[in-house]
């Protein structure tokens, strides 16, 4: 997930003048969403065009009041349970005008989406795990194994840095990341987080790196899930929020459509942590977003679609604010844009066959959350 930062909000205010508004196509689906800015996002998703289904991206620069199309992806959105049918799931953007989509495949556009252009996964890999960019560099956490092919390959992942600018030119960056079916990549400013969860892999223990100059260095950190009471709930998600504020959530020991999730946050890049809680157990895969000032929110799905936030900044205490028994309909790409105002996107057609791609929206902190029609520009 892409990280709001100060250059996203210059680079979205001199972005502001775009070209002529496209309208978005009608039944259009979202994805995955990224914003860079209060008030420039962009959203990945498809919609019907003639006698098929067509791959787009749709942004806004008013903070979501409206929306207007801005390009084609030639990929479908790939679905979860179709191996024959690899495309496209997540779009990053860093500035107004460089941004990539992936998972498995690769697309860079350096036009704010306009077109977009294929690219080789990095290292001849089968597939890109996760993507996050600041303005200078993009880091690719790249598998070996194809889409939905992890059975029957091995090797180990690996990671990978590019211009954001051009995407091209990938550099491998020298990290011990064993086999695994996830991964997770977090950038804010010169901070950049690699995690390589194991939860299926019997007795292996949770990858976790660090850099603070832009990903020049990397150091290993210590996974605070791994404990004697925890023994199988794994680090799975790092989200950074300054040049020292990084947050962990930690998802395992499931059971029927539960499962253990609990969030540590640090200030000094991960040297040190402090406990953040526990969650309700409904729900098991599990997204985090965290605001500037502290606020922190937990996405989940199992067999039901449920929401936790944490507001105490600096307690333990999260409530349940949605539990949804719609058979795991889910969510993706959770995001704080302020400390009061952030966004997800319910129903995917990633996840599901026929998901209705719905942008959700809260503006108190994730204690309320709402449908957000997607308007489009005038």
């Amino acid at each position: 997930m892409t990280a709001i930062t100060v250059a996203g909000l210059t680079s979205a205010a001199a972005g502001g003048a775009a070209a002529a508004a496209t309208p978005v196509p009608r039944g259009f689906a979202a994805n995955s969403i990224t914003w860079i800015s209060s008030l420039r996002g962009w959203v990945l998703g498809h919609a019907r065009c003639g006698g098929t289904v067509c791959t787009y991206v749709i942004g806004s620069t008013d903070g979501g009041k409206t929306w207007q199309r801005r390009g084609s992806v030639a990929a479908p959105i790939a679905r979860i349970g179709e191996p024959d049918r690899p495309g496209v799931t997540e779009v990053d953007f860093a500035t107004a005008k460089a941004g990539f989509v992936f998972g498995p495949y690769l697309f860079h556009t350096s036009n704010g989406g306009r077109t977009w252009t294929r690219m080789a996964v990095p290292g001849g890999g089968g597939q890109v795990l996760d993507l996050e960019s600041n303005p200078s560099n993009a880091f690719a956490l790249v598998s070996p194994c194809k889409w939905a092919n992890f059975r029957n390959c091995t090797g180990q992942l690996s990671l990978w840095r590019t211009s954001t600018l051009t995407g091209a030119g990938w550099t491998r960056i020298p990290m011990r990341l064993p086999r695994s079916t996830r991964g997770d990549v977090a950038v804010h400013g010169q901070s950049v987080y690699v995690v390589d969860p194991q939860e299926d892999i019997t007795g292996s223990k949770d990858k976790f790196y660090a850099s603070t100059d832009g990903g020049q260095h990397f150091a290993a950190r210590r996974v605070p899930c791994d404990k004697p009471a925890t023994p199988d709930v794994p680090l799975v998600q790092a989200v950074a929020t300054s040049a020292t504020n990084v947050a962990l959530l930690c998802v395992g020991n499931p059971g029927f459509s539960k499962a253990q999730k609990f969030v540590y946050t640090s200030t000094d890049a991960a040297a040190s942590y402090r406990y953040a809680g526990m969650m309700g157990a409904y729900g098991y895969q599990s997204q985090l977003a965290v605001s500037r000032s502290g606020d922190l929110a937990v996405a989940s799905v199992s067999d039901g679609s449920f929401i936790y936030i944490n507001n105490t900044h600096g307690g333990t205490t999260w409530t349940m604010v949605w539990a949804s028994s719609d058979g795991g309909v889910g969510w993706n790409d959770i995001h704080y844009i302020t400390d009061r105002e952030a966004w997800i996107v319910r129903g995917t057609p990633s996840w599901l066959l026929n998901g209705p791609g719905k942008l959700y929206v809260t503006h108190n902190a994730g204690k309320d959350w709402y449908i957000h029609p997607i308007r489009p520009a005038s």
